[in-house]
């Protein structure tokens, strides 16, 4: 039971590999049927591929490599608000990578492009397609800038030459705004000399001679005529722009264009307009910075000035000249003042002195006044020098005259006179004295301010020193940075430069092994998917391929259609000494047959999934070929409800048949004997037809009377052939393979479903039908594709067969299967019989 389980298995397997594998072999096999269909897709494709290679417009790529210089920046916020010596010098970029985004940007783009008037471009028209012309047209055309900058629809010119008259035509658009137009318009002009100005709605165009250069009778120059937006589009997306390395500044410009010379000429020239525009930023910038320092020298100048007029202002409200000079002074002058200030107070305190001693004095008159005490007024000195000598010279005559003497008298009086112009000349001096007194005073009071108002003095003037000190420093660095940026404005080196002159790479596309390649392949893919779509909507088996495929079980035959030649009575194709392409097909299914059937066994059941797939047929061809060797065999037809045996053997009798011996209990030999016929065809087969078209077939196949009939026959022929209904239709065969020891499952070519052999597999899993073998039938070998699968139609020329044998012709058995004991079990396996 063991061994059984395991052979299911890998039946099973079996099955499911064959289902889920892809025979490329096959697949092979359909492509050489159908080389003819490759071959004429090939010389399409390729013709398609050679008419692209001659009329496509190649493409070219031109290289550049640009050194980008790296200019230095300052940090400000690491500097000091004076220390620009950066100004007006400042980097427009950051890094290369910026600037390889600059070099890609549509603004460097319009530039070159005006300046190469890249926004016309021109073509003559060929036979088959335009010739693009750059630099060698025949004319040029351009419109005025100021309307070049507000298309927005291209202009389309068609200029031609009859004579000497030139013929313009072309449509254009006007613009409203960056959105919408107005349009189109329709130009045709004609005139007959150049250069020449035609004035229309979107500008001015201008048609002039190129460097001499004429259009021919004949010729049609096409022109087409961009804005430098529209234009610059075609530029950025063509253009890449890369970094050679990390550890440098060289920037590699590549450009695909469909004219080299033009590729070229846009690297050189992109180089140019960068280091333009990197020159004019700069340069605004050194022009902003000029104006910027214009002004603030205008400022300063102007808060300089200021600063000095308070300096000169304050100094003479104060009267300085110099402070430390002028400090000096009134401390002097202070000092002076003091002093005299001193001494006129010794004066006026001498004066009262001497006041009271004059007082005392005229009141005693010999007593003399004290001189020389150190008063400065020389008229009250003198008189009171005269005084002195007066009185001494009166106490002189009064030792020896008397006061009322003649002599004494006259003194005494001008001494009383002296004494009254003496206090006169004191109360004078004394009073020129405290007006003295009093200036001084004042003086020194105002030199003393003047000494207390110093420390102030010398901070306001420190202050406003500072001032102006800060104010020249800035106004001497911005005359100096305004020279800087002036040598900076007249000496501005360039920020890019060509390493190298542009080089041309050569064309880049369409690259001729790539497109016929490509075609070629497409020339195969195209009928190798045909093919595969039809086969895979071929929902019926075409050869053994296909069955191979769809099944494990093995194929013990494949029967070609027979000729009208090879048919005898009854559709009977195997005939006695002959050797003819059927006859060896029923030798091969009988040998392989053979293999299957063990010691003792000798019934085979012959099915399919439906009816017309050749059973009937199959089973009488090889019970007569059975019969050719000398054996007993018995054809039963036990398709019961659709009995053809009676037809196909050409016999007129519906009477005789197995159904009159199934419905008996116990069926005698005697009464199975005369229900037997002779087939007429081979001495050795007999016919137990179906007989009467029972109402209840498939009870009377499930009666025990069956299996008393094929014991009864077993004894007297050595194989029992059966023929049953479709199992695809009825159940009426799986009740028959209880009494058989094969089965031969029918499929025909072209005709049996692919979905047919799920449930053969299902059969063969399930162990319903015992030991199945498939049969391939209804092979029309007229058709090349069986001719090719089956030897190109070699069957019976086997006189020359050798060790291949068979199979030389026919194809080697060997791939149905092994009918040996690895296979099938030896004599002694019992896990394949009922």
């Amino acid at each position: 039971m063991e061994e059984k389980t395991k052979l299911d298995q890998e039946k099973e397997q079996h099955i499911q590999d064959g289902l889920s594998s892809f025979d490329f072999s096959a697949l092979y096999r359909t492509i050489i049927l159908n080389w003819y269909w490759f071959i004429l897709s090939l010389v399409i494709f390729g013709g398609i591929g050679a008419i692209y290679l001659r009329y496509a417009t190649p493409m070219y790529q031109a290289t550049a490599k640009l050194l980008i210089k790296d200019e230095p920046t300052n940090n400000s916020r690491s500097q000091s608000p004076l220390n620009i010596s950066n100004l007006g010098t400042i980097s427009n970029s950051t890094g290369i990578d910026n600037e390889m985004e600059i070099l890609t940007s549509h603004s460097i783009a319009e530039d070159a492009i005006r300046d190469l008037k890249l926004y016309v471009n021109y073509a003559v028209q060929g036979r088959v397609k335009d010739i693009m012309m750059y630099r060698n047209q025949p004319l040029n055309v351009d419109i005025d800038p100021t309307h070049l900058t507000k298309l927005n629809m291209p202009m389309d010119l068609i200029i031609t030459k009859e004579g000497n008259t030139y013929n313009v035509n072309g449509t254009y658009y006007v613009s409203k705004d960056e959105f919408s137009n107005e349009g189109p318009f329709s130009l045709n002009r004609k005139f007959t000399s150049l250069p020449i100005s035609i004035p229309t709605r979107a500008g001015i165009i201008t048609i002039s001679s190129n460097n001499g250069r004429i259009l021919h009778d004949g010729q049609v120059l096409k022109v087409n005529i961009l804005s430098p937006k529209m234009a610059s589009n075609k530029y950025v997306s063509e253009l890449q722009v890369a970094q050679l390395s990390k550890a440098t500044s060289i920037a590699q410009l590549q450009l695909n264009d469909e004219i080299p010379e033009r590729a070229l000429d846009y690297l050189k020239q992109l180089s140019i307009v960068y280091n333009r525009q990197a020159n004019e930023d700069k340069n605004i910038v050194a022009l902003r910075t000029e104006k910027f320092i214009n002004s603030r020298l205008e400022k300063i100048n102007a808060e300089l000035g200021k600063t000095e007029g308070e300096l000169q202002n304050y100094k003479q409200r104060n009267g300085m000249v110099e402070l430390k000079m002028n400090a000096g002074n009134s401390v002097a002058n202070q000092n002076t003042a003091e002093l005299k200030l001193a001494d006129t107070e010794t004066q006026i305190e001498l004066f009262n002195t001497i006041a009271k001693e004059v007082e005392n004095s005229s009141r005693n008159l010999s007593q003399v006044i004290p001189s020389n005490v150190g008063l400065d007024d020389q008229s009250s000195t003198t008189l009171i020098n005269r005084y002195n000598e007066l009185v001494l010279e009166r106490n002189r005559l009064l030792r020896s005259a008397s006061e009322s003497s003649p002599v004494v008298e006259p003194l005494t009086a001008q001494i009383r006179e002296l004494n009254v112009n003496i206090r006169r000349a004191i109360a004078a001096a004394r009073q020129n004295l405290q007006i003295q007194r009093d200036a001084v005073l004042a003086q020194v009071n105002k030199f003393d301010e003047q000494v207390a108002e110093t420390p102030q003095q010398e901070r306001i003037l420190t202050q406003i020193g500072r001032q102006q000190e800060v104010k020249s420093g800035l106004y001497l660095m911005l005359l100096q940075k305004r020279e800087e940026n002036s040598i900076s404005l007249a000496a501005t080196a360039d920020k890019g430069r060509l390493i190298d002159a542009p080089q041309l790479i050569g064309k880049i596309s369409p690259k001729s092994s790539y497109i016929m390649l490509i075609a070629l392949l497409i020339g195969l893919a195209i009928p190798v998917g045909v093919i595969l779509i039809l086969q895979f909507f071929r929902y019926k088996i075409e050869g053994h391929d296909d069955v191979a495929r769809l099944t494990k079980l093995p194929i013990i035959a494949d029967v070609a259609i027979a000729s009208n030649s090879a048919k005898g009575k009854a559709d009977i194709v195997v005939h006695e000494n002959q050797n003819n392409q059927m006859e060896e097909i029923f030798r091969s299914l009988r040998t392989n047959l053979q293999f299957m059937l063990h010691e003792g066994q000798k019934v085979v059941l012959f099915t399919s999934s439906t009816s017309g797939e050749g059973k009937t047929f199959t089973a009488a061809n090889l019970s007569v070929s059975f019969g050719l060797l000398g054996k007993k065999v018995i054809l039963v037809g036990l398709d019961i409800r659709r009995p053809r045996l009676a037809e196909l053997f050409g016999i007129n009798d519906h009477k005789h048949g197995i159904t009159n011996l199934l419905v008996k209990e116990d069926p005698t030999a005697e009464e199975l004997q005369e229900q037997i016929l002779p087939s007429g065809v081979n001495k050795n087969l007999d016919l137990l037809m179906a007989g009467p078209i029972p109402p209840n077939p498939a009870e009377l196949i499930a009666r025990k009377s069956l299996e008393t009939i094929v014991n009864l026959l077993k004894d007297k022929y050595d194989y029992i052939m059966i023929d049953t209904a479709p199992v695809g239709l009825v159940t009426d065969t799986l009740q028959i393979a209880r009494i058989a020891d094969a089965s031969v499952y029918m499929c025909r070519a072209d005709y049996t479903p692919k979905s047919s052999f799920n449930l053969i597999n299902d059969l063969a899993k399930e162990n319903k039908l015992p030991n199945m073998a498939v049969v391939l039938n209804g092979i029309d070998m007229s058709k090349k594709k069986y001719s090719y699968y089956y030897g190109y139609g070699r069957y019976g020329k086997y006189g020359r067969y050798g060790k291949a044998g068979y199979g030389a012709g026919y194809g080697q058995y060997s791939t149905y299967g092994n009918y040996s004991k690895s296979h099938y079990g030896n004599k002694d396996d019992h896990s394949i019989k009922r």
